[in-house]
């Protein structure tokens, strides 16, 4: 493990990073993080005199720089980010020009719309209604409304300052908008409403539809709260959301279809030149979202190692991707999202090959099976603190169900653009709605039919922080003990428990 964090360097960037974001949220240090950015400059430029350069009891002072300068720079950059989510604006009704930002959610009663107001974000509550249904990501609205500041720890995480409802008629749509310059989010946004139309022409029924639209564009503003239980009950939730499973289909999709190129050192260069930029174009397709773009630049330095032969999807790989979001957004620390997936690929990397070294089988659809079953547990452990401590739930089907749900899902992914490629070079016809739709009704009416076995879902659990943490703790120490192999980790396991046993006996 120490080996392996070693040769990590951007992972260990990372876990310095994390907790200057997280000092800054708890703490308001600001006038503190120029003197310690500026003091761990000067103990790193110590570092290189050269009487200390020489001696090894003194090679620390760097790497104690780097990471006093990690955790300053962190607590920086979220200062920055969290002051765009304290509102700026006044008190009272007053005129706004908002521009919408994203896809808007029907609720009972209104759509919710994430909008630009000041160059800040905000939340608005439009009347629902036939105008109010017709509105787009890049609109723009004349609104005259209250805003009132957010208080929410979890809004304010995601960049929101204010929100508002806005009654009927007290908001229109702009017809000449402020002139802006090219977005690519707004053109993602729109190229994926446009292939939405298509594919709810091919595929009428909406259950399907929904399903359809989740699994190859992202897009869940369509499925009812019943299909997502269905699909959080029997764990197979993280099909919904594009992700890294979705970018991994999609890859050996192409990685088969370009297969003709050879093996070769200079033809997997080429198909990698061809790969990863179909895998952006998927990424455009898709809305751009945070999950999206991490899924995308983990997979973009798998390929451009794969075509060097070298072995690139590492710890390392995945501390790059982290590293880079979180510069850029230190806030999407706290996106639900971010953290399982990162906690399912640093799992998966951890404890799946220790995991397949324990069977190996020469019948390729035994080992299929063994690899899946190894990935999926792999993944479940690793998310299953974070999965209870937000959802209250744990799945104990979650390997029949992957079993069952990701080989649909692969061809579902590559049966869909098949027939709307079809669609648009032939027309409309039921013979390509038909397949389609059946096996969307086949894979819905599976997980429907595994959400009712009985004692299949632990619900109701409600743990707190530090339970969470505590749970967490044990499950890398018992991982220790297995990989390592030292006695050590037992004892610091059996503490850990003593702990949490003497917490519950003698609250305080």
């Amino acid at each position: 493990m120490n080996k392996t964090l070693h040769q990590a360097v951007f992972l260990r960037l990372v876990l310095f990073f994390i907790p200057g974001i997280m000092i800054r949220i708890h703490w308001d240090l600001v006038s503190c993080w120029y003197y310690i950015a500026v003091f761990s400059l000067l103990v790193s430029a110590i570092s290189f005199i050269s009487p200390l350069n020489h001696r090894y009891s003194w090679r620390w002072l760097f790497g104690f720089g780097l990471s006093l300068l990690c955790i300053s720079s962190a607590g920086i950059l979220t200062d920055n980010k969290w002051a765009e989510s304290e509102w700026k604006g006044k008190d009272g009704i007053r005129d706004y020009q908002v521009q919408i930002l994203d896809d808007p959610v029907r609720k009972p009663k209104t759509w919710l719309c994430k909008v630009k107001v000041n160059n800040q974000k905000a939340i608005i509550y439009v009347p629902a209604d036939s105008l109010a249904s017709t509105l787009l990501p890049s609109d723009w609205l004349a609104i005259s409304v209250p805003f009132e500041k957010v208080d929410q720890m979890y809004l304010r995480k995601q960049g929101i300052a204010a929100r508002a409802f806005v009654y009927k008629g007290n908001w229109a749509k702009m017809e000449n908008p402020p002139k802006q310059g090219f977005n690519l989010r707004f053109s993602s946004l729109k190229c994926r409403r446009v292939l939405l139309h298509h594919l709810r022409e091919l595929i009428p029924d909406e259950k399907p539809a929904a399903i359809a639209s989740a699994i190859l564009f992202g897009y869940v503003n369509d499925l009812d709260a019943d299909l997502r239980q269905t699909f959080a009950a029997t764990g197979s939730a993280h099909i919904l959301s594009v992700s890294g499973l979705h970018f991994s289909i999609v890859y050996g999709i192409f990685y088969f279809l370009f297969s003709f190129l050879g093996n070769g050192r200079k033809g997997m260069m080429f198909r990698q030149l061809i790969i990863i930029p179909l895998m952006w174009i998927f990424a455009f397709l898709t809305g751009m979202g945070p999950s999206v773009i991490r899924a995308a630049i983990m997979l973009s330095l798998w390929g451009i190692g794969n075509g060097f032969l070298f072995r690139a999807f590492t710890l390392n790989t995945v501390g790059v991707a982290a590293f880079f979001m979180l510069l850029y957004n230190p806030l999407y620390l706290f996106d639900v999202g971010f953290q399982l997936s990162f906690s399912a690929v640093l799992a998966i990397l951890l404890i799946n090959p220790y995991l397949t070294a324990l069977h190996e089988s020469r019948n390729p659809v035994i080992r299929y099976v063994w690899e899946l079953s190894c990935v999926s547990t792999s993944a479940q452990l690793g998310t299953a603190p974070l999965s209870i401590y937000y959802f209250h739930q744990f799945p104990l089907l979650y390997l029949v169900t992957n079993i069952f749900a990701i080989p649909l899902t692969g061809l579902l992914m590559f049966l869909i653009p098949a027939s709307l490629s079809l669609q648009f070079l032939l027309g409309n016809h039921s013979w390509l709605t038909y397949p389609v739709n059946q096996l969307l009704v086949f894979f819905i009416s599976g997980l429907e039919w595994l959400e009712v076995i009985p004692h299949g879902l632990i619900n109701n659990l409600n743990p707190s922080i530090c339970e969470t943490l505590c749970f967490s703790l044990c499950g890398l120490l018992f991982l220790l003990m297995w990989i390592k192999k030292r006695i050590i980790y037992v004892y610091l396991l059996l503490l850990l428990v003593a702990l949490q046993v003497f917490y519950y006996l003698c609250p305080f």
